[in-house]
């Protein structure tokens, strides 16, 4: 195979493995919301608050034909790719790949032919028969199946350990979405929206497509029935990512709902800019999991004592790192929120910082809510979903109720560590998982750092207290957790010891 596939069986160990891809892909991730942030400046100063309106409209209705008809590719068909990929044996693997870029192929005409189908209909909802943005639709509907070829491709990249690939395709994806968009809305305006969703669309599916066909030829057969018959598992499991997503989409609309009864607008809009807030740190570290975690997992999916030991040392790297990462960021929202959104938003910060205990616990959670997914437990993953969703409305608004905002902050907690339970169980009866004693010593050290840490944040001002008890945690924290990692990581031994030398 390739030489990065190679080396990535070279890794010392599982922890050191967890730490590089989370810093590869954290920080492509990073770089990649920057360059959003400046595209969206861009389109703020150029097209105003309606095109950046048109803009989202636009690419929420695009994504949402694909979800319906793409299958979760991206996602679903990564169990089948790594798990040929481990094997070594090079005609299965081909074998797979073809049946993933069939599959990808007819998901693609089906949401081609949805789009053509569903134009009128969609335009006349969002413009009111306007027949210039309801045309454009038409226009677009090639976008559609440019995101089911791009998912395929990213699952085969993903299956194969091909990171770095992947990385860069971030990179150079976000590059030319900000160098194929602003000269066009420079140019035309309004009407530069429409070839930019295009053009960019394009180059994504045609920057994957240089990364992947030098080294697996495109080969479909879309019309054979053992190529159909054999893509039937992915579909199925597609199919039920696709459905948890739904069910998380229309909870958290029922929360916005409900809240709406109950207060107003504003209080939706606290709630929402929580929600971002909280999951914008985590998301950004979690990076990982997608890309290189969940591959390796699926790889190994038959071996539960190989399965125990990566899910424990990937939720311990996960919960060292973040940790002290959290806990800054906690502290500095009350700079941040002001810097990035406005003055106004600043009564949601009590709710963010409670919620993020919540985070906190599911550092551990996350990587365990994959093991179904890589076993092809569709069922269970389903159930594990609606049960969270089902607590998260139920505990949401009856957090606002009878405690306000901060109810919601404390019920988002609440739910998340009542999701790690759940998790926990059914990881247990029905995997033979259990937690670690390494991992839990890790939460048991740095848990009460955490409560202090929100304890203070709530009854603190913003004083001179406040910034002085934060950094001071961070750094307990931190100090805590890379004492930890040192006895797992040869190379922060290798660190420390040099320090300690230079030291004397």
């Amino acid at each position: 195979m390739v030489k990065e596939n190679r080396d990535d069986k070279k890794e010392l160990n599982g922890y050191e493995r967890a730490i590089k891809y989370m810093g590869v892909f954290g920080g492509t991730q990073s770089f990649a919301i920057i360059l959003g942030i400046i595209k969206t400046k861009f389109a703020a100063k150029l097209l105003g608050a309606s095109g950046l309106g048109m803009i989202a409209m636009y690419n929420r209705t695009l994504q949402m034909l694909s979800d319906f008809t793409s299958l979760s590719l991206s996602f679903s068909a990564v169990r089948q790719i790594a798990e040929a990929h481990e094997k070594g044996n090079y005609e299965e693997l081909l074998h797979w790949i073809k049946v993933v870029r069939s599959w990808a192929f007819l998901t693609a005409v089906a949401g081609v032919f949805l789009s053509l189908l569903l134009y009128p209909f969609l335009g006349d909802w969002m413009f009111e028969g306007n027949d210039y943005y309801t045309s454009r639709f038409l226009l677009l509907s090639p976008v559609v199946g440019f995101m089911a070829i791009i998912g395929g491709e990213l699952a085969i990249l993903k299956g194969v350990h091909s990171l770095y690939k992947v990385a860069k395709y971030t990179l150079w994806t976000s590059l030319s979405g900000l160098a194929i968009s602003v000269p066009l809305y420079l140019s035309m305006g309004i009407a530069g929206i429409f070839p930019s969703i295009f053009l960019t669309s394009l180059a994504q599916m045609t920057v994957l497509l240089c990364y992947s066909l030098p080294t697996y030829p495109y080969r479909i057969a879309p019309l054979s029935k053992n190529i159909l018959r054999d893509g039937l598992d992915m579909a199925k499991l597609g199919i039920g990512y696709i459905f948890a997503t739904i069910m998380a989409s229309f909870s958290t609309w029922f929360i916005c709902k409900e809240l709406l009864d109950i207060g107003n607008n504003t209080i939706v809009g606290f709630y929402s800019t929580g929600l971002t807030l909280m999951t914008m740190l985590p998301g950004i570290l979690q990076a990982s999991i997608d890309s290189d975690y969940y591959p390796r997992l699926s790889s190994i999916n038959k071996d539960t004592a190989l399965m125990n030991r990566m899910v424990n040392e990937q939720a311990e790297v996960q919960l060292l790192i973040q940790t002290p990462l959290l806990i800054a960021y906690l502290f500095a929202l009350k700079l941040l929120v002001p810097l990035f959104y406005d003055y106004e938003l600043m009564e949601a910060i009590p709710m963010t910082q409670l919620a993020l205990f919540g985070m906190f616990v599911r550092t551990m959670t996350y990587p365990m809510s994959y093991m179904p997914l890589a076993r092809g437990d569709s069922k269970i993953f389903i159930l594990q979903e609606a049960a969270y969703d089902i607590i998260n409305v139920l505990f949401v608004i009856a957090g606002y109720k009878f405690f306000g905002l901060l109810g919601v902050g404390a019920a988002i907690a609440i739910v998340y560590f009542i999701e790690w339970i759940i998790v926990c169980i059914v990881a247990y009866f029905k995997y033979q998982f259990t937690l670690s004693k390494e991992l839990a010593k890790c939460f048991i050290l740095q848990l009460p750092i955490f409560l202090s840490v929100l304890y203070v944040a709530q009854t603190t001002d913003g004083g001179v207290e406040y910034w002085i008890y934060g950094a001071a945690t961070t750094i307990v924290s931190a100090t805590l957790s890379l004492y930890l990692l040192s006895k797992r990581l040869s190379l922060v031994k290798h660190l420390i010891s040099r320090v300690k030398r230079i030291i004397k």
